[in-house]
């Protein structure tokens, strides 16, 4: 959501850093982080886009948090024209790498809390951004028959028979706390037609659970063992924290269960990263969670809010040996909006990691509207 209303959008995406210094783990159950799986070419676009146009000068400007650069002063993907379907918010709602090139699904909307709909931009560097002849919807909210409100495009990916697989999360009423899900959606080409799964394939949990009202922001990670989910979930409190979940086929999805915990609010599953202690940057937030797995240990990059309501938000980092027990940086938060020039909040983040860069895309609110900005970092 955005400060022009009452009710705040908090909508909701990597390597082991030697020089990251971090505080010591909390128990829990051990698990070997899986390879990233092999995928393979897709099709050619059926709807061939036009000249790209020049973007922000990628020249990093080396003062942001620790190790993180931002390309070219302004915004890489702009906002339509007043009236437009992506006027005046659009975020980087799921990101890939594929066949040579970045793909983005963002998510554009008129108004929060508001029907959301989807359109399709690519690159060749991650800077310079084309968003297609038309630049109209792929896919609109009332496509999906199970978004009351909203359906959010969150992580994308394609899979070895050339399909493509995006997860989304939908927004159930114009209240917070909210309600809703995660779904999935799958195309033959990014450009669509995309066709939505009938039905929702990670709900909230029992009534009682920390997830119990809603569970969002998910991201997945092909593996070779199958599929890795992290996601954030909320019960009527609306305070929001991490959670894990595995799958065979992607549709089917188990939530991380900690055995020692018995008793409400984490009887049946428990989150793998809750808020920060008292006073902290995220004593009362974590969520969107945005997770990279090389093969030689996990890194999330996730937002955190200090108190109920807090519109005071920043990116803080994670390390793992096994995706389920997490550590903080200690130099957390490492990025805020001040790291971006006249950035009053950061709203939404995705990511991907490719030959050792961090490629960051950050929703960043500007005068009440909202584009997207890149950072990077090496790993």
């Amino acid at each position: 959501m955005k400060p022009r209303v009452t009710i705040v959008r908090f909508c909701l995406p990597f390597l082991m850093l030697a020089s990251c210094a971090v505080a010591p783990a909390q128990s829990a159950p051990a698990q070997s982080a899986p390879a990233t799986a092999t995928l393979r070419p897709i099709p050619t676009a059926t709807r061939q886009p036009p000249t790209e146009t020049p973007g922000p000068t990628a020249v990093p400007v080396p003062t942001l948090g620790p190790g993180f650069a931002r390309l070219g002063d302004g915004p890489i993907i702009t906002l339509g024209a007043p009236g437009a379907w992506d006027y005046p918010y659009t975020d980087p709602g799921a990101v890939a790498f594929h066949n040579g090139r970045f793909h983005m699904i963002r998510n554009g909307f008129q108004g929060w809390p508001a029907a959301v709909d989807w359109g399709y931009a690519s690159s060749a560097d991650g800077a310079t951004w084309n968003k297609g002849a038309d630049d109209m919807p792929i896919l609109r909210s009332r496509d999906v028959p199970y978004a009351k409100l909203a359906a959010l495009a969150s992580s994308l990916l394609v899979e070895t028979d050339n399909t493509w697989v995006l997860y989304f999360y939908t927004w159930e009423n114009g209240s917070y706390p909210s309600a809703g899900g995660i779904g999935r959606a799958t195309a033959r080409n990014p450009q669509g037609p995309w066709t939505p799964d009938k039905d929702l394939v990670l709900k909230p949990g029992a009534q009682g659970a920390w997830d119990s009202q809603h569970v969002l922001a998910p991201n997945v990670l092909s593996t070779a063992d199958g599929y890795v989910m992290y996601y954030a979930g909320y019960g009527p409190s609306g305070q929001q924290q991490i959670g894990r979940a595995t799958s065979k086929d992607g549709i089917a999805w188990i939530k991380y269960d900690d055995p020692s915990t018995a008793a409400a609010p984490y009887a049946e599953s428990d989150p793998v990263l809750k808020a920060g202690p008292s006073g902290a940057w995220d004593a009362d937030w974590v969520h969107q969670p945005r997770v990279f797995n090389t093969g030689r240990g996990w890194l999330m990059i996730y937002r955190g809010t200090p108190a109920p309501r807090s519109q005071t938000m920043s990116l803080g980092m994670a390390t793992s040996i096994d995706g389920v027990v997490w550590t903080r940086a200690q130099d957390n938060p490492v990025l805020s909006p001040a790291d971006i020039a006249g950035t009053r909040q950061f709203w939404w983040t995705n990511g991907l990691a490719r030959e050792g860069v961090l490629y960051l895309f950050v929703e960043g609110d500007l005068g009440g509207k909202t584009q997207i900005y890149l950072l990077t970092r090496k790993i």
